[in-house]
């Protein structure tokens, strides 16, 4: 009974993740893609990517088609491609963490 009561407690502790990966919160992305396809997706791009890009989403990592309405971040002269608004604020908060290292 005490293994569960400090399961609970540290579960309860623990903040939640900002990202939740439910499908309705990735309303300016397009389709996400189904595990394992697009690996090779990229994470950043030289200038804003197209609709219809394959892109990963550089905090979620989530690969995913970009949209016209696809939320997009701008650093060292890369484009990133965010597949949701959850996203958007921890890539703005310290975007050298979430950036492709050269």
């Amino acid at each position: 009974m005490k293994t569960i009561a400090v399961a609970l407690s540290l579960a309860l502790s623990v903040p939640a993740l900002a990202h939740d990966h439910d499908p309705k919160s990735h309303r300016n992305a397009g389709e996400h893609a189904k595990k394992g396809e697009h690996e090779d997706a990229p994470l950043s791009f030289a200038k804003k990517p197209e609709p219809g890009t394959w892109a990963k989403c550089p905090v979620s990592k989530e690969v995913f088609k970009v949209a016209k309405d696809t939320l997009m971040a701008e650093h060292g002269g890369r484009w990133y491609a965010l597949c949701c608004a959850d996203c958007q604020p921890d890539f703005e908060k310290d975007p050298a963490k979430y950036a492709e290292k050269k």
